[in-house]
């Protein structure tokens, strides 16, 4: 008698009649999706839902971690209040938007006319579009430190010839990263110089759908250039302008590495944004607690501002239609 003989082959768990794993299967359409989206939403909760849940808890309790044996107990909404009456709070939120909204403002400016231009049909477009996206491509981290050996003192690139210049005018040499007004204003430079060809890609996206229909209109009509941009391409870009703006202005508002590379935050504390602020005090400071409070407070800004954005764009739209 062969093996092949007296080999069975085992029978499927089932319930009733139908396969056990079949109730997972493309039949069932309820189920099925679910068993798709599973792996996804496991990664989900693992680095998105779970830590947000964690900070609430931690935000609520006392977290010192340079005193783990201090008892941890429930303390409510006190961290929020400590964050609140923390002088440094309103000095790093107020530096956090004004560096917001100079960054984002020249960013889409200088975004918006660089799409305008490269709508015309220019020799060399290719070319040139592919150098004005380099600054976006290069990593935060590396980017900052190349501008941070450009503004070195005495001996940075930048420094060495823009300070043979002012010295020739009897100017001095520019303190770039140690005087606080000019530190805080070339941080600005930098973040636009790495963040406005985002804007230019976003921008042109939204300029290379708009129709032709209405431009042959008002020409017809005889509209002047000035005219036409104002009443139709704005209008009809405002969706492309609300979605680069919205992520730009959350990225700014989060700005960490270009500061903490090139200033630490300094000189004092005038270049210290949120996210200074939120370093210094849960790494720094060990107060674990607070740091989490602090981000859970910025999370909501940047909710509140999106909201805010959204829905002026919205109601201005609605008056355009």
């Amino acid at each position: 008698m062969s093996i092949s003989e007296n080999t069975t082959t085992a029978a499927p768990i089932t319930f009733g009649e139908r396969s056990f794993l079949s109730g997972f299967g493309p039949s069932n359409r309820k189920v099925f999706p679910w068993v798709l989206m599973a792996p996804t939403l496991i990664i989900l909760f693992a680095i998105g839902i779970f830590p947000f849940l964690y900070s609430l808890y931690i935000a609520g309790h006392n977290f010192i971690l340079s005193k783990p044996y201090i008892p941890r107990f429930f303390v409510g909404l006190y961290q929020y209040q400590a964050v609140v009456q923390d002088p440094e709070f309103w000095h790093a939120l107020r530096k956090t938007l004004i560096f917001t909204v100079e960054a984002v403002f020249i960013q889409f400016w200088l975004g918006l006319g660089l799409a305008l231009l490269f709508q015309r049909q220019l020799r060399g477009i290719a070319l040139m579009r592919v150098f004005i996206l380099i600054p976006m491509i290069l990593p935060p981290l590396v980017a900052a430190l190349i501008w941070r050996y450009m503004f070195y003192p005495g001996a940075g690139l930048v420094t060495y010839y823009v300070g043979g210049i002012t010295r020739a005018l009897g100017l001095g040499e520019i303190p770039f990263l140690s005087n606080p007004t000019i530190a805080f204003q070339t941080l600005v430079f930098v973040d636009v110089w790495e963040w406005t060809p985002f804007m230019f890609l976003m921008l042109s996206a939204g300029l290379a759908s708009i129709p032709r229909q209405p431009y042959e209109a008002a020409e017809i009509d005889g509209a002047g250039s000035w005219r036409v941009f104002w009443t139709i391409t704005m209008p009809l870009l405002r969706p492309a302008i609300l979605i680069a703006v919205i992520i730009r202005t959350m990225d700014a508002f989060r700005t960490y590495e270009l500061i903490v590379i090139m200033t630490r935050g300094g000189p004092g504390n005038a270049t210290t944004t949120l996210n200074v602020f939120l370093t210094k005090t849960g790494l720094e400071f060990f107060d674990a607690s607070k740091a989490a409070a602090l981000s859970l407070i910025m999370m909501m800004i940047i909710v509140v501002m999106s909201f805010v954005f959204i829905r002026v764009f919205r109601s201005k739209t609605e008056v355009a239609e």
